[in-house]
């Protein structure tokens, strides 16, 4: 058996960060950074650059900058605000962004694409579709689909342990009783 701290060794988590400031750093950023995130001990500062751009995409309102870009991997949890917060004492504010790594614009800027062959499916003269549209929709795949909703709800009442409710029977009133208010 695993003792309590194996258990908290292994269920370690990190947050990931990335800071961008956009134009010039100034000196001794990434070292002024580290120190000022010390109180969610970062533990890794990976520095990249852009190249200058006309308009860089989470800067839309400067013109011509480069931007430089921070991974910052936390071992507390902290949040964007709080990063910029502590750090916007080293650059204006127009000049920096943090975001989550875990946010979908962030993957997708990070250079993510969807699996695919790469071609053109417009460009083959005889396109065959290969898929059925009654796989998808229409009465017949609707009626699968419930029954299907059905099956998984049984399977499930029965790992559960619970039976499935039936609604008793309606009781039939004899022919020439009395009534219940009184006669």
């Amino acid at each position: 058996m695993k003792s309590f701290q194996e258990y908290l060794t292994e269920s370690k988590k990190t947050y990931p960060f990335r800071i961008k400031v956009a134009g010039e750093l100034p000196e001794g950023f990434a070292k002024k950074v580290k120190e000022y995130l010390g109180y969610c001990k970062a533990s890794l500062i990976e520095k990249s650059k852009t190249p200058i751009q006309t308009q860089a995409l989470d800067f839309p309102d400067l013109n011509n900058v480069e931007v430089h870009v921070f991974e910052v991997v936390c071992e507390y949890p902290t949040t964007a605000p709080q990063i910029i917060e502590r750090i916007k004492c080293l650059v204006p504010e127009s000049h920096l962004r943090v975001r989550n790594g875990g946010e979908p614009a962030e993957a997708e800027h990070a250079g993510f694409e969807l699996e695919g062959s790469g071609e053109s499916i417009l460009e083959e003269p005889e396109y065959n579709d290969k898929v059925k549209a009654k796989d998808y929709f229409g009465d017949d795949f609707n009626k699968n689909f419930l029954k299907d909703l059905s099956k998984q709800s049984k399977e499930r009442a029965k790992e559960e342990g619970k039976g499935e409710y039936k609604l008793p029977k309606a009781k039939q009133d004899k022919v020439g009783a009395k009534s219940a208010i009184g006669s």
